[in-house]
């Protein structure tokens, strides 16, 4: 009897049924059980990619985004892995990011037709045709965890609000990471804005909107810009463009409804009557 491989297929069948409470309870169960065994049948890169898998099924976004980066370190040729962090960077608004996980996915298994479906479905939303893959003409491949780590590790940072740092990360991440330059400019922009450098988050988002002129997240950052200066009628504007982008961007959706709320206080003028609104 092997525990590990009875939890594993007990939480499969739940899976199959929607109960993901009890998907996760017997996951973390095998998963204190596992040890390295021939009687093994799955893995844990398997119980990382079905755990995340479900924490993206309930929407708990940043739960699915760890489990799928520990499935990575286990098999940093796992297409399941690259797919489900392109599906977390997409619903999250960060389609270069995507994009970038969507190529490797396809790269690490050609004929897997969730992660080229998934290509294609971010080339049309990036304005690319829908074979476009910027691996199919490299000839130098990093991995992707190495392709991930500035950016990881600039998250770690701007996490503990050190922002500077940060900003320091990323500037150095653009130099080594042509290819995702304008998921960088947005993110350098984030950081700017934290630190209440309006200048320094404006021409970031608009460094972005260069390098990729459908950048729905650029688009939303002006807005956000704009709605701090208290702007509503341009943010209202930028927001309209991210969302048309990308219809599913957090960030932007919720600008456009402070912003909407904002102009109902001000009576439309774009102006607040001595009304303070809480930042995001």
């Amino acid at each position: 009897m092997n525990n590990f491989n009875d939890l594993f297929l007990e939480a499969f069948n739940y899976y199959n049924e929607g109960v993901f409470g009890l998907v996760i309870l017997k996951l973390n169960e095998a998963e204190v059980t596992f040890s390295v065994s021939e009687e093994n049948s799955f893995s844990l890169e398997d119980l990382y990619i079905l755990r995340g898998t479900t924490y993206f099924s309930n929407k708990e976004y940043d739960r699915a985004k760890i489990d799928f980066e520990k499935a990575l370190q286990e098999n940093p040729n796992s297409s399941e892995a690259c797919l489900g962090l392109g599906r977390f960077f997409s619903v999250t608004g960060q389609l270069e990011n995507a994009k970038t996980m969507f190529e490797w996915a396809v790269k690490y298994n050609k004929d897997h037709t969730g992660a080229r479906e998934a290509l294609e479905n971010i080339n049309s939303d990036l304005g690319f045709l829908p074979e476009h893959n910027t691996l199919a003409v490299e000839n130098n491949y990093s991995e992707p965890l190495q392709k991930l780590g500035p950016l990881d590790d600039a998250a770690q940072l701007f996490s503990e609000k050190k922002y500077e740092e940060a900003v320091t990360k990323l500037m150095d991440a653009k130099k080594e990471q042509e290819e995702i330059l304008g998921s960088i400019e947005n993110f350098i922009a984030f950081n700017y804005l934290e630190l209440d450098n309006i200048e320094g988050a404006k021409n970031a988002a608009e460094r972005a909107l260069r390098l990729n002129p459908f950048s729905s997240q650029a688009f939303a950052t002006l807005g956000e810009i704009s709605f701090r200066a208290k702007n509503y009628p341009a943010a209202k504007k930028m927001y309209e463009i991210a969302l048309e982008h990308n219809s599913e961007n957090d960030f932007a959706k919720n600008g456009m409804q402070n912003t909407i709320s904002a102009m109902e206080l001000s009576g439309g003028n774009g102006k607040a009557d001595n009304h303070s609104f809480a930042h995001r």
